[in-house]
Formats: structure tokens, C-alpha cells, sequence
């Protein structure tokens, strides 16, 4: 929950589509998804399945149309329980592209490396699951390739250093090229940077990608 709220709020700020739906804050709920799920097991305004690391694979509402598909039985909620939940997954497979919503087996997408939602029938029909069949996110953003999600990764990491050094909440230390030692600005902040109110004169070093062949404590120690 932490990650997914962070994530949104930077996308409210930095993605177009995003900010364009006019979101006026992010919440949590609390007790999570779990409690929730007790206090309205007909589904409240919950669509769709939450995804688990154990053998449920999937955690829902127990009085929804979704459990039922989960647990293999007949649903017996009525149309009003079912206000919020068609029964219909949100998701699809990766190869045919029919609704699917449950993850089996131990495939993963061959870029970024999730859980692959392969339905029964491309999984028991020798279906070819090449490096073609990705997951929806690599589809949309186009990644055919682990070096492009690692580009993305690195520049998500030197845009949230660049924001932490301009309000002054850390130092960017990255490895020099020429003698794979690390440095800074030259021992200075950036012009624009207002150094932060430190009354008990802590130093804060965010350290990335040293090589421990060539990183010693005398180099860490002159930096």
C-alpha cells in the first residue's frame, strides 16, 4: 500500500493523464484491504481480485461473485450484492487476450520479470509462450528488453536523488568514470540547493553502485 500510494502521487504530479482526473488526495485505509473485506464482504466499492504471495494466490470479498469464481462454486449473490462486482475478471490473458485473472504456473514476463496471467487453455495447449507475450505494462510502455527496464530503474533513481539534494535532504554521491571512485559537487551543493536546518550536525551520504574492488575506507573518508 505504501508503494502503491507513492506511486500515485507521483503520477498525479509528473503523468498528464493522471493529473488530468483531478484527484484531491490519497488515503489509505486503515487495516488494510484485509479489514475492509470483513467490514463489507458483499465488496463495498472493492472491484476485482487482490493479489497474494501464498497458495490463495487471489483475496476477495467472501460474498462476491469473484469469490465464487475463485473458490470454484456457483455464485448465489443477488443483483444488489453484486452492485459492484460483475464476476467479470478486470485483467486478461497475455497470450489470447481473453478476461483472465488467475495467476498459475511459474511463468514471468521475459523484461520485467512479473507473474504471467496465462490462462488453462494456452497453458495446456502448447501455446508458443515466447519473449513476444509480455506483460500489459511492458506492451504499453513498449519494453522488449531487461536493459530498458534497468534504464528506467536508473532514471527513476537520479530523478528521486536530484530531488532529495534540491531540498537539501542528502548529498549525490556517483561513481566517476575515470577512476571508479565517487564524488560530489565537488564538495558543494548545487547553486540552487538552500542548505536544511541541521542543528545537530548529522551527515546524510546516499551511496549507489559501489564497486567493491575499488571502494576503500581512505576513498569514503576523503569524499
Amino acid at each position: 500500500c505504501e508503494r502503491a500510494s507513492s506511486l500515485l502521487k507521483y503520477k498525479m504530479e509528473k503523468d498528464p493523464e493522471v493529473a488530468a482526473l483531478n484527484i484531491q488526495g490519497v488515503y489509505q485505509l486503515q487495516g488494510g484491504i484485509d479489514k475492509y473485506f470483513k467490514e463489507f464482504p458483499k465488496g463495498g466499492y472493492w472491484k476485482g481480485k487482490n493479489y497474494t504471495f501464498d497458495r490463495r494466490y487471489a483475496h476477495v470479498p467472501v460474498g462476491t461473485t469473484a469469490a465464487a469464481a475463485t473458490a470454484g462454486t456457483t455464485a448465489t449473490s443477488n443483483e444488489a450484492e453484486q452492485q459492484h462486482d460483475d464476476g467479470i475478471p478486470l485483467s486478461k490473458c497475455e497470450a489470447c487476450h481473453k478476461p483472465w485473472d488467475q495467476y498459475r504456473g511459474k511463468r514471468r514476463c521475459p523484461t520485467c520479470g512479473v507473474p504471467s496471467l496465462i490462462c488453462k487453455e494456452c497453458s495446456h495447449n502448447g501455446v508458443k509462450l515466447d519473449h513476444t507475450i509480455r506483460c500489459d505494462l511492458c506492451v504499453q510502455q513498449n519494453i522488449t528488453t531487461k536493459s530498458q527496464i534497468r534504464q528506467q530503474e536508473e532514471q527513476a533513481t537520479l530523478e528521486y536523488e536530484e530531488r532529495m539534494a534540491q531540498k537539501g535532504m542528502t548529498t549525490i554521491l556517483r561513481p566517476s568514470t575515470a577512476n571508479n571512485t565517487t564524488h560530489d559537487y565537488d564538495g558543494e551543493p548545487p547553486p540552487s540547493v538552500a542548505a536544511a536546518p541541521n542543528p545537530n550536525n548529522i551527515t546524510r551520504l546516499k551511496l549507489s553502485n559501489m564497486c567493491r574492488n575499488h571502494m576503500t575506507e581512505d576513498i569514503l573518508m576523503e569524499t
